[in-house]
Order: C-alpha cells, then sequence, then structure tokens
C-alpha cells in the first residue's frame, strides 16, 4: 500500500541529477501503462521517457497501451490489464465516489483542457445557438455530459434543449460531415488545431469556465489492490525526466516523440505539440489536493456525488 505522506520530491532531483543507469546484468519489471486516448502530444512526457530509456533506468520495461473504447483507460486500470493508468480528474473523484478502488499518484495535465467546438460560420455563434442542436460527445460515460450540462445551465440551457450523439473517436470528423453541430468533450490544444487543418476555422466555448472550479485534465490513477509502490516511483521518476527534457528542448523532444511511431509525425501532432507543451505537470509527482478538495465540494453541491471519501484515502504520496 502506497503511504499517505510526502512524495519523495528529493529522490525525483536526486535522479535527474545522477539518472543512474540500470545495470546490464539485471532484469527489468515489466509494466503496462495505460493511457487515455489514441497515442498524442499529451503523453509526450511518457513517449521521450520511453524512447530515451528512462523507464529502463528506472528498472522498468514499459508498454503503452491504447484503450479500445472510449472509457477503457480507467477499466484497464480497475481490472488490472495495466499497473497505472490515467484519467480526468472530474470522472476519477466520481469513480472514487461510486466505491472504485482508485487513487491519484500524479499529475500529467494540471489544467482543463476541455472546450465546446463548432466552425465559425455554421449554425452556431453564441453559446445560446447550441440550444435545439445536435452535440457530438466521445465519452460513453456521463462525467463530461454533466459538466456540460451544468455549464448550459448557467446559459439558460436544460438537456432537453439538445441532442446528444456519441461520436466515439470520430469527434473533428462527426463536426464536418454533419453528423452533429457542436461538440463537447474535445482538447483545446488538439481538435481545434485539426479543424483549422481541415480548412474550417474553429469556434470555440469555454462554457465551463466561471461555472466550475479548475481541475487536472489528466491525472495518474492506480488501482489501490494493486499498486506495487515501487513501480509508481520509478515511474514518476522516469516521467519527470521525460517532462524536463521537453520543457529544456521541445524541439529535440518532438523528434524523440515522433521516433516512437512515425505516423505521429504529422502537422496536426507538430502544431498539438508546441500548445502542449506548456501546459505539462512540470512536477509529474505532484497532486493539487486544493484543486480536488475545491472540485469535491463542486461534485456534492451539484449532486453529481452523494459525498466524496477524505482526500487523504485517494491521494497517494510515497515516503521518501
Amino acid at each position: 500500500m502506497i503511504h499517505r505522506c510526502r512524495y519523495a520530491f528529493a529522490l525525483v532531483a536526486m535522479w535527474l541529477l545522477i539518472a543512474p543507469a540500470q545495470a546490464a546484468g539485471d532484469d527489468l519489471k515489466k509494466v503496462d501503462i495505460g493511457v487515455d486516448w489514441f497515442i498524442n502530444p499529451n503523453h509526450g512526457p511518457l513517449v521521450v521517457a520511453l524512447e530515451r530509456g528512462y523507464f529502463a533506468e528506472a528498472g522498468l520495461d514499459v508498454t503503452l497501451v491504447i484503450p479500445q473504447e472510449t472509457t477503457d483507460n480507467v477499466t484497464m486500470v480497475l481490472d488490472g490489464r495495466v499497473a497505472i493508468g490515467m484519467s480526468d480528474q472530474p470522472r476519477t473523484q466520481i469513480e472514487i465516489a461510486n466505491g472504485s478502488p482508485l487513487s491519484v499518484v500524479g499529475t500529467l495535465i494540471p489544467v482543463p483542457l476541455n472546450v465546446v467546438l463548432a466552425v465559425e460560420g455554421g449554425p452556431i455563434k453564441t453559446v445560446d445557438d447550441i440550444r435545439g442542436k445536435r452535440v457530438g460527445y466521445a465519452d460513453s460515460e456521463k462525467t463530461e455530459r454533466d459538466l456540460l450540462m451544468i455549464a448550459l445551465a448557467a446559459q439558460g440551457i436544460t438537456a432537453k434543449d439538445i441532442t446528444l450523439v456519441d461520436v466515439e473517436f470520430a469527434m473533428v470528423p462527426a463536426l464536418l460531415d454533419g453528423k452533429v453541430d457542436v461538440l463537447t468533450d474535445v482538447y483545446r490544444n488538439f481538435e481545434p488545431i485539426q479543424l483549422e487543418l481541415a480548412g474550417e476555422k474553429p469556434l470555440v466555448f469555454d462554457v465551463e469556465s466561471g461555472t466550475m472550479p479548475t481541475y487536472s485534465e489528466l491525472v495518474y490513477i492506480v488501482n489501490d489492490a494493486l499498486v506495487e509502490p515501487d513501480v509508481v516511483e520509478n515511474f514518476l521518476t522516469a516521467v519527470a525526466r521525460g517532462v524536463k527534457d521537453i520543457v529544456d528542448d521541445p524541439d529535440a523532444g518532438w523528434e524523440s516523440f515522433i521516433a516512437y511511431d512515425a505516423k505521429l509525425d504529422n502537422e496536426l501532432n507538430k502544431m498539438a505539440w508546441k500548445a502542449t507543451v506548456p501546459l505539462l505537470a512540470k512536477e509529474p509527482a505532484r497532486v493539487n489536493r486544493q484543486a480536488f478538495a475545491r472540485f469535491a465540494t463542486f461534485l456534492v453541491a451539484n449532486k453529481l456525488v452523494s459525498a466524496m471519501p477524505a482526500l487523504q484515502n485517494y491521494i497517494y504520496e510515497l515516503e521518501p
């Protein structure tokens, strides 16, 4: 069990300085790490750490696992398919409140990315124009839809005023093909760029701003019953090195990123990379407890959960 105390920031910093290589004769521990979506610039620190051998130097033989369905990122952690996964903070807290044995061990993206996206010149010109329209979403769980409705309620729009359409992974194509009029559950550092590259001008609405507390878009999560503290610590140490490399030299980081898979080398990812680098958590072993506490209060107040466990029950930190 991971102890609920301060993370070993000093150990991470020391590793950044000395980066001891794994002895040649030592066996690496095979570890599957789940991502939340197809590989994209949000996952840069993991890909760079993998490509530059930082996981191996930390004693881990890492394989990145892509979810088959849009909600598999959490179920892969719960059923033990991956040792560490990632999810957005709101869904993670809701899962925990509903009894899932999850804990948060670190942060990948410490700010919200979700926006509502439309095509400029189309039927949507203001938030009020969403009334009576088809709204595409990719999360087959209710989390993002519930948050959307809370945000739209502040504009006087109710669930009866819109038609929700599950478009799974095909977000922007559904918008371009006219299957939906507007998208939710899209990231400000990716889909608007994708729409722009398709020759359309994106119209972005940050409907969540001012309607709910800020939260971390992506956090690292583990299954309490299966967690291995040494794996978590070594994973976060390697990821910290990946983040530092990217921040210090984004162009070199990009070269390592596309070395993972030649298919990643495209204009969309290149533009998204530049937009994502400033958003990365510089200290991935840190968890913003204040943000989790504020959002827990918000979830209860809006009846998305009946109660939240105490923070120390699901935000775990490793002993020095």
